[in-house]
């Protein structure tokens, strides 16, 4: 995994100290830029309760400004500065049309400044903050730090890698926001050499105090595991069927397939979500398309000018046609392989697709991923699905202006050198995607992973009647992997003295029976260590722990099992080998636990061995792929490109990026015939689920329906049952999204053409591009709906603002909702109030569905057809308690409720009883201060 060379640190480098300096921008950016920033000036300090001074705004950092040809409007982005020092987290930005007239600005500007500012001399020097960076982020200590880039302390200084970090590294003086105050720190951009993070740290520049940090790797890892052990809770894993067709000599040869064709490519096409739901087909590059990629896809394409990748790809001498081309390069980053490991410039480590340029790999799932054919072909997909996600985003405006990711901008116009490495089979972890956006300039990097395929690892059981057979198992993310160290030989219980179950949950150490656990199979009971866990619950109680006093107690491999005793939970459980942890682990159900636990206390001698199915190779998970690459789209677009620190992913924060990317994967993989009642999910393929049954990696499936996923605004906050983990938190924002995408889709209807201007879906996305770009940095929620609204605004004339308005507050982000807290430029996830009215002048809308039913913000009721309960819900506005009625259709009341509180109705909606009526169609009714609003039920009995 090793970095290739770049110099577009310093590129970027000299841009931004280029516009941070007016005197230094180019003569036809001077007067625009100039006019936008007196605009600026002008009107934040005018604003109410801004309490700016003229010094406050004076001399801003533009950290990017572009015009952006699809809306006619110029984006300049901001960052205080104070004593010629860039204030981190106080940003800014000025929105301006044609004319120069400023349509939007905001910021985030601290007030008096200056009076809150230390002085701007460091204790520390930058040599010195680096080796302090390094120690809080618990790197090695830098080796031969070097100064390449000399310049001023406030511009920035870059220094050599030193051995910890791929890239070189950038450090600059800067002050941070913290409350009223500014601290002068050191900022230092460390790119870790294991890929796992992109550390933008902050440190106090006088004690070396790691104070703040950003990283540019978004990882879905912590998620992933969780969302999967909560919904196995909830409902039975059913796998996905393996396929099992004899392996072929070809296919081992990794030899070419027989579907293929010249200069073509061989993959599940775009909208396919994966395997499970379309068989591989032949896609000609010559859908790259020009407008989009005009030197196509591949570094073979004749529309790229000859010679033009050879400073990058050095195998064009070799006369190799590999995966690699102006938007991405794809390879293996397996750790196991000898050479060419994680360089774009290998020859070893992508599919090679021949003089013809016939990217068609023999793919069969039952060889496992690393076989060469399956894995060949997992690397043309993943290359494939990223270069369409780059045509279709830069046709809805994520264009090489606004910082998309290219090797060359054909335009000139914003940064190369910025291709995606998109990494298949990524040798560092196991069951985790991440996507890692580092500012314009700099190579945007996907590393998808291989995922256990729990429902075909088998622990096969002998030595009893009552045990014997084959159990389900999950693998853990730390300690050997099993095939390299096996689980296998006699199992043992154990039983360390002092918990419950007679000392099964290992608790403490040394077990009371070392003497038989020592050369065996430990087997340990879930949890159970409350003497311990109040003390320190990580240390004492968590999985990893606890196989670590099993291997000091001797034992060769650990089975945990459940203490739940259903056979649905099965966890492939986190955790980081930071204990020197040498022995395998797996993980069975409680079910299964407990019935081996008796076969063990009844006196039988029991053998086990742990077979592992055939991973799933995450390249094939094309929702997830799209995932990973809608990270860089919100990076990028939200304060501009070259500050990549606007989605700060803290939890306790509004973080709404997890929830960008599982829009763009839900758009991505929309096919014709959908309908938005339709359960949707993510990752199915690289969970083992069934496409149309989940549970994937969320809490809840994606659908419009009510019924099956029922979050609104008041889902976030502290407490039970509350969100305020990223991921959780990103939910909800992706629910309201892919809501108002298919109330786009029922008003303009389904377009196939994904690059097309027409069709809801078309316009939809465009719209949530051009709210990242107006929307301010580190958004909340209702920033995020307002940026929206804007930007139907301003290139719609608000054609749909009644749409949007009717769709938001549906799901309590409404005209009377509240953000809460701010805290150092941060939304929080404290003082959130849901809100379900509509602004003054917008009238309640019957929300449409393809078949002409309601899903409305003003009525629905659901589940339709009801047996014994039927929920009614409005997003009606009353100044009166409402009144809910159940009619036959021949007007006669059947059942009724008074005096219910329009906010009731607006939350949580009225239940009625309907097991006493007879199987038929009824009617809703809520009459309230605004008027008399019904739609039609069915009973079914």
């Amino acid at each position: 995994m090793t970095a290739i060379p770049t110099n577009s640190g310093y590129r970027a480098l000299a841009l931004a100290i280029a516009l941070a300096v007016p005197g230094l921008a180019l003569a036809q950016e001077a007067t625009p830029l100039a006019q936008a920033l007196a605009s600026f000036s002008a009107k934040a300090q005018a604003q109410p309760k801004s309490h700016l001074t003229a010094a406050d705004v004076a001399s801003p950092t533009v950290t990017s400004s572009y015009f952006d040809a699809g809306t006619g409007l110029t984006h300049t982005y901001l960052q205080q500065r104070v004593n010629g020092l860039t204030v981190f987290n106080a940003n800014g930005a000025v929105h301006t049309d044609r004319s120069g007239k400023v349509v939007f600005f905001n910021h985030e500007f601290l007030a008096d400044a200056a009076a809150a500012a230390p002085s701007a001399t460091p204790g520390l020097s930058a040599e010195q903050a680096v080796a302090a960076a390094a120690k809080a982020l618990e790197l090695p200590r830098p080796v031969g730090l070097a100064r390449v880039v000399e310049g001023r302390a406030a511009d920035g200084i870059v220094f050599n890698k030193a051995g910890i970090s791929e890239e070189n590294i950038p450090v600059r003086l800067m002050y941070l926001r913290e409350g009223d105050k500014l601290v002068l720190v050191w900022n230092v951009t460390i790119a870790q050499l294991d890929q796992q993070h992109h550390w933008n740290a902050r440190v106090d520049a006088h004690t070396g105090r790691l104070l703040d940090r950003n990283d540019y790797v978004v990882s879905e890892l912590a998620t992933f595991r969780q969302h999967v052990a909560a919904a196995q809770k909830r409902r039975a894993f059913v796998p996905t069927a393996q396929a099992t067709a004899p392996a072929t000599a070809q296919a081992a040869k990794g030899a070419k397939g027989t579907t293929g064709a010249a200069n073509s490519l061989t993959v599940i096409p775009v909208p396919f979500e994966s395997p499970d739901l379309s068989p591989r087909v032949v896609v000609p590059f010559s859908a790259a398309n020009p407008l989009y990629s005009p030197y196509g896809w591949q570094v073979g394409d004749s529309r790229a000018p000859s010679g033009f990748f050879a400073d990058t790809y050095s195998f064009l001498s070799t006369g190799k046609q590999l995966t690699r081309g102006n938007n991405v390069a794809a390879y293996d980053d397996n750790v196991t392989l000898t050479s060419g490991n994680g360089n774009v410039s290998s020859t070893t480590n992508s599919p090679d697709g021949g003089p013809t340029r016939d990217f068609d790999f023999p793919f069969n799932p039952a060889l496992g991923p690393r076989d060469p054919g399956n894995l060949a072909a997992g690397i043309t997909n993943l290359f494939y699905w990223n270069n369409m996600l780059h045509d279709v985003m830069m046709s809805k405006g994520f264009n090489e202006v606004s910082g998309n990711f290219q090797y060359k901008n054909i335009t000139g116009q914003g940064l190369g050198n910025d291709f995606v490495r998109a990494e298949s089979q990524d040798g560092s972890g196991r069951n985790n995607a991440n996507f890692s956006t580092p500012v314009d300039g700099s190579p945007g990097r996907m590393q998808m992973y291989l995922f256990d395929n729990t429902g075909a690892n088998t622990l096969t059981v002998t030595g009893a009647a009552s045990a014997n057979g084959g159990y389900r198992f999950a693998t853990v993310a730390f300690g050997p992997r099993l095939t390299k160290k096996p689980v296998a030989g006699r199992l043992v219980l154990v039983n360390d003295g002092v918990s419950a179950d007679n000392g099964a949950h290992g608790c403490a150490s040394p077990f009371v029976n070392a003497a038989a656990v020592a050369g065996n199979v430990a087997f340990i009971q879930r949890g159970g260590c409350p003497q311990l866990t109040t003390l320190n619950p990580r240390a004492n109680n968590t999985f990893a722990p606890k196989v670590k006093r099993a291997q000091d107690n001797g034992a060769t491999a650990v089975i945990v099992f459940d203490s739940l005793g259903t056979t649905t939970n099965l966890v492939n459980f986190g955790g980081t080998d930071t204990v020197g942890i040498r022995i395998p682990a797996i993980f069975i159900s409680g079910a299964d636990g407990f019935r081996l636990r008796a076969a063990l206390q009844a006196g039988n001698v029991l053998n086990v061995n742990a077979t592992l199915g055939p991973d799933f190779d995450g390249s094939f998970d094309n929702g997830v792929v799209s995932h990973e690459f809608g990270h860089g789209i919100s990076n990028r677009l939200t304060g501009g490109p070259a500050n990549s620190s606007c989605l700060n992913s803290a939890t306790g924060n509004q973080t709404m990026g997890e929830g960008w990317s599982d829009f763009f994967a839900l758009w991505m993989t929309t096919r014709p015939g959908d309908i938005g009642s339709t359960n949707r999910y993510m990752a199915t393929y690289d969970n083992g689920n069934p496409y149309a049954v989940g549970p994937g990696f969320r809490a809840k499936p994606y659908t419009t329906n009510f019924s099956a996923n029922n979050y609104t605004y008041g889902q976030l906050g502290t407490g039970t049952g509350k969100y305020q983990e990223t991921h959780d938190v990103g939910e909800v924002w992706a629910t309201v999204l892919w809501d108002l995408n298919w109330q786009f889709i029922y008003r303009y209807g389904y377009e196939t053409d994904f690059l097309s201007t027409n069709g809801g879906n078309n316009k939809a996305l465009k719209l949530v591009l051009d709210g990242c770009k107006l929307q301010v940095c580190n958004p909340g929620f209702l920033d995020g709906r307002d940026a929206l609204l804007r930007a139907d605004s301003l290139t719609n004339r608000a054609a749909n603002a009644d749409l949007i308005w009717n769709v938001f507050a549906r799901r309590g982000m409404g005209y009377d909702a509240r953000q809460g807290d701010r805290v150092n430029g941060q939304p929080k996830v404290t003082g959130v109030v849901q809100g379900f009215n509509l602004p003054p002048g917008v009238r309640a809308l019957a929300l449409a569905s393809k078949n002409g039913a309601v899903v409305s913000s003003a009525l629905e009721a659901y589940p339709n057809p009801a047996q014994n309960q039927l929920t009614v819900r409005a997003q009606l506005a009353s100044t009166a308690p409402v009144q809910v009625t159940l009619l036959d259709l021949l007007g006669k009341t059947v059942l009724r409720t008074v005096s219910v509180p329009a906010a009731q109705l607006q939350q949580n909606g009225v239940e009625l009883n309907t097991g006493t009526l007879a199987t038929g169609i009824y009617v809703v009714r809520v009459t309230t201060t605004e008027g008399t609003f019904s739609t039609k039920v069915s009973v079914q009995r």
